[in-house]
């Protein structure tokens, strides 16, 4: 089925019955703006569920799920999520009759992907009405490797409509080969993190790091996995402690397979002992609450989830530049620099002039209050649906 754009005709008051597929509920940003998403389209209205690969624990919920958001699973046996995906087929056949009462099917990551090229494939053989599969791209910009990149772009030129959280230029290449598609960029909103008490975070510092009280703490929380680049803003804050000539110490709260590599790293740089690395972050308002100033990487101007908390709670961000040349418009509300040096002067020069740390702070917290809310990113993808379902 091809999806022409633009749509003339939408009906903008009629409720949607909408599922989201995703492989697991863990702490990440994708996660987060799913649950954010069926949050706020249950709150008006709409009949939301979200189906995962496999069930994770109730801890590791990055936001709470409304009681009135269905909640499926395509295992519930404690697999893996690497095993739950042979099921998907034999989990779609029995539960089409329910798969084809909805109106929009959501896919997110990698599993969600497979399972709406799979579901496109049960539908050529399925009398209407159908469901409308849609997806978000949340890899814009990322580190990963061409294969899967072209793996990727192969399960989204199937899908009717694609959301995407940033632009790059593989990707506006891949738009534009494909001008009769429904292609959105939506970028990434977020409902703010509760406050949290100044003796949480104290708590939190004395609890899982031995950071001195008087270190001013440059951090960032997000997996340590290669898309996310942790290696480049530990080379980052290297640099920065060099030039800077401040007691400084880096706190990366958060886990994945890249830790040994980075105490590594971080030993080979001669900074092991001003380096943390508490592990995975149960409240993240706890960990922004002792970061002075938050380093992380920007697709152009769009930021990760983790940025955007850190923005609204009123934490200064700056970011390594992972769109290679790209320039700073001149109202960028994050800062982004190319190479890690550029990013470490500009550190350098921020920890020096409070007054302007703490005025970029105050900036970048409107900005995100005005703009980064969950509200404008629920809007958009609600107009996203349904232009979709009209070009069906």
């Amino acid at each position: 089925m091809r999806v022409r754009a633009p749509v003339l005709s939408v009906d903008t008051t009629a409720l949607m019955k909408i599922l989201h597929v995703i492989p697991a509920l863990t702490r990440g940003g994708a996660e987060r703006v799913v649950i954010d998403l069926a949050n706020d389209a249950a709150e008006r209205g709409h009949d939301v569920s979200i189906l995962c690969a496999v069930a994770s624990s109730p801890e590791l919920l990055p936001q709470s799920l409304r009681p009135d958001v269905g909640l499926r699973y395509i295992s519930s046996l404690g697999l893996s999520q690497r095993w739950a995906y042979p099921l998907m087929p034999l989990w779609l056949a029995r539960n089409r009759k329910w798969l084809f009462r909805h109106d929009v099917i959501h896919c997110h990551l990698t599993g969600g992907s497979i399972f709406g090229t799979l579901l496109q494939a049960l539908r050529r053989v399925h009398p209407r009405p159908w469901p409308v599969v849609v997806e978000t791209y949340h890899a814009v910009g990322m580190a990963i490797s061409n294969w899967q990149r072209g793996f990727h772009a192969a399960l989204l030129s199937k899908r009717d409509a694609v959301a995407f959280m940033a632009d790059d230029p593989y990707w506006t290449r891949f738009r534009r080969s494909r001008p009769n598609r429904l292609f959105r960029t939506i970028p990434n909103g977020i409902v703010p993190l509760s406050a949290v008490s100044t003796a949480a975070a104290e708590q939190y510092r004395r609890g899982t790091t031995d950071i001195p009280d008087a270190a001013f703490v440059v951090g960032s929380i997000g997996r340590l996995v290669p898309a996310r680049r942790p290696d480049l803003l530990l080379d980052t804050f290297a640099r920065l402690v060099r030039i800077s000539g401040q007691p400084l110490h880096l706190l990366l709260a958060g886990e994945g397979p890249l830790r040994r590599r980075l105490e590594a790293r971080a030993r080979a740089h001669g900074i092991a002992d001003r380096v943390h690395l508490p592990g995975l972050v149960f409240n993240p308002g706890e960990a922004l609450g002792v970061i002075d100033l938050y380093l992380t990487v920007n697709v152009g101007a769009t930021a990760g989830i983790a940025a955007l908390e850190a923005a609204f709670a009123g934490v200064p961000v700056v970011a390594l530049q992972l769109q290679q040349g790209y320039a700073n418009g001149a109202n960028e509300w994050i800062p982004s620099f190319c190479e890690t040096d550029e990013l470490a002067r500009r550190a350098a020069e921020l920890i020096g002039d409070r007054a302007a740390l703490k005025r970029l702070a105050a900036a970048q917290q409107t900005f995100a209050a005005a703009h980064r809310g969950v509200d404008a990113m629920a809007r958009a993808y609600e107009d996203f649906y349904r232009n979709a379902l009209g070009a069906s």
